[in-house]
């Protein structure tokens, strides 16, 4: 062998050793569209993904995110495209012997919207049962809810985004929606559409429930480590979840 040709093979050697090592270097999750959480049109995605990757460059480690559809079919990607590391945010343990999860690292109330002229009196869940709600398919149902809805106790009808879902309520056509706070004030800020309506809707005082969220990764050789990190900086992270949260509703102010 030439000594070229020895030379060529060395450097198409250590190309591939270094790709390698970039693409190790590199997490890529998926969601679904819940601004100011997680949106393709957000800058870093949105605050949970700005708040990982501000987490996550501590191990050395980038951040790409992708989008799914619906919640459902994110976390079902995410289980079988072997491109994908892991699902963000996660509310419920599912299918430990695939993906580790993280301690849960930040919260946010799931709550309802309402008409201001017709407000949603209720102390049990099942007062809710007089009332015809809306709710984003692919949106899990929080429990409580769920067996009202699969007893038939509680009619509810889907639509395919959450200002979508909302502008039904401003238009009558449901009783009240399923939401997250920070969700429901982000689009009635931000989405044109519901401009007309924002002083006719309002969120319920009680809410739903206090959810709490963390990120799930697909077992690896640094996915503990990963793990771990997130964890041991979890107030941080959920520091980077506030600051974007306030700059976003500051730039959004009317």
């Amino acid at each position: 062998m030439t000594a070229i040709a020895k030379l060529a093979l060395l450097i198409l050697a250590l190309a591939a050793n270094m790709a390698h090592a970039t693409s190790k270097k590199t997490i890529t999750l998926i969601t679904h569209e819940a601004p100011p959480y997680m949106s393709e049109s957000l800058p870093d995605q949105g605050a949970v993904f700005y708040a990982l990757r501000q987490v996550f460059k501590k191990s050395g480690f980038d951040l790409k995110v992708t989008f799914a559809p619906s919640w459902v079919r994110a976390k079902m990607n995410a289980l079988k495209d072997k491109e994908v590391d892991g699902y963000a945010p996660f509310r419920t343990v599912e299918n430990s012997d695939v993906f580790e999860f993280s301690d849960f690292v930040f919260e946010s109330p799931w709550v309802i919207a309402e008409r201001k002229e017709k407000p949603i009196v209720w102390n049990h869940m099942r007062d809710l049962s007089k009332y015809v709600a809306g709710n984003v398919q692919g949106v899990e149902l929080r429990p409580g809810v769920k067996e009202l809805a699969d007893q038939g106790q509680l009619k509810i009808e889907t639509t395919t985004s959450q200002n979508n879902n909302i502008l039904k309520l401003a238009t009558k056509r449901v009783d009240f929606v399923f939401t997250d706070f920070y969700v429901f004030r982000y689009l009635m800020a931000t989405d044109p559409s519901l401009k007309p309506y924002r002083a006719r809707l309002q969120l319920n005082a009680k809410p739903i429930v206090i959810e709490r969220y963390g990120a799930a990764l697909k077992k690896s050789p640094h996915s503990a480590a990963l793990i771990k990190t997130l964890n041991e900086n979890s107030a941080e992270f959920k520091k980077h979840i506030d600051d974007y949260l306030t700059r976003i509703e500051k730039e959004n102010a009317h």
